[in-house]
């Protein structure tokens, strides 16, 4: 089981609709797929269960976390969801139990593995605690930003930060994987324009890019808002709405390179990240 922590530290910026969106695409390739929602609002789970797409699974994500004697039989699915709960708010307020949440999860996962090939993880737009296990756990991380200043600043805290991708291989994860950043919910605006450049040439490397070295990014489309609310994936919606088709149209080659780098990529220790060259006080 492939494991990819999606996380970013700001709210807003479209992630569990990404992480959604992902993990029906990742469906549909064939892949029997678990998501793991470990932001206390629920969305993501809520999502994928609105429409019965995804099952959900009879243990919580709080209890990944907090009980190491877990014992339950999975079902036969593959589509599965492990849900927030109300508890989640209270790992943050516990870092003392961190050694102890961290082998739980990586006992429970290490059962789960076998019924799923890839793992998404959900992570609230924070730094805290639930954060930093999942980092911990993961193979890759995948950060979603917008287009916007406080976004592009936030760049440096998460590779470089206290609870950074760098920090987390030093310290726990050597083998994490940085598979980048994508511009989420774009629009053609001249500040987002000269944000973009910014992003381009500070933070080029980091960029998630096709196959021919070009940027990828998502622009911001209602249909995509309009899948979650339904529970379903978007060229589903796009049967029966035309706007749908072209939003799936333009999202589409950023999932499917998401996907193909998380299947093919192999899991070797991760390379060191190259230095951050910052111009304007990022």
């Amino acid at each position: 089981m492939k494991t990819l922590t999606i996380w970013t530290q700001k709210g807003g910026v479209g992630k569990t609709a990404m992480a959604c969106q992902l993990a029906h695409v990742l469906r549909a390739r064939g892949h029997r797929v678990l998501v793991i929602d470990l932001d206390s609002q629920g969305n993501a789970g809520a999502a994928l269960l609105r429409a019965e797409r995804a099952v959900a699974l009879a243990i919580s994500a709080a209890s990944l976390l907090m009980n190491g004697t877990l014992a339950v039989t999975l079902p036969a699915v593959a589509f599965a969801v492990i849900c927030a709960t109300p508890e989640l708010v209270r790992i943050p307020e516990q870092p003392d139990e961190f050694g102890r949440f961290h082998a739980n999860l990586k006992t429970n996962l290490a059962h789960i593995a076998p019924a799923f090939d890839v793992c998404l993880i959900d992570c609230p737009p924070s730094d805290d605690l639930r954060v930093l296990l999942a980092l911990t756990v993961a193979d890759f991380v995948l950060s979603p930003i917008q287009l916007n200043q406080e976004a592009i600043e936030g760049i440096v805290r998460t590779l470089r930060g206290t609870r950074g991708v760098e920090r987390i291989r030093e310290k726990f994860n050597p083998s994490l994987q940085f598979l980048g950043i994508v511009p989420n919910m774009v629009e053609a605006t001249a500040l987002q324009k000269r944000n973009f450049i910014e992003v381009l040439e500070s933070f080029g490397r980091y960029l998630v890019m096709d196959e021919r070295g070009n940027p990828l990014r998502v622009l911001r489309r209602s249909s995509i808002a309009e899948a979650q609310e339904l529970g379903v994936a978007l060229p589903e919606l796009g049967r029966s709405k035309t706007a749908a088709r072209e939003a799936w149209t333009e999202l589409a080659p950023t999932l499917n390179r998401i996907a193909y780098l998380m299947m093919t990529e192999p899991l070797a220790e991760a390379a060191e990240l190259p230095a951050v060259e910052v111009d304007h006080g990022a």
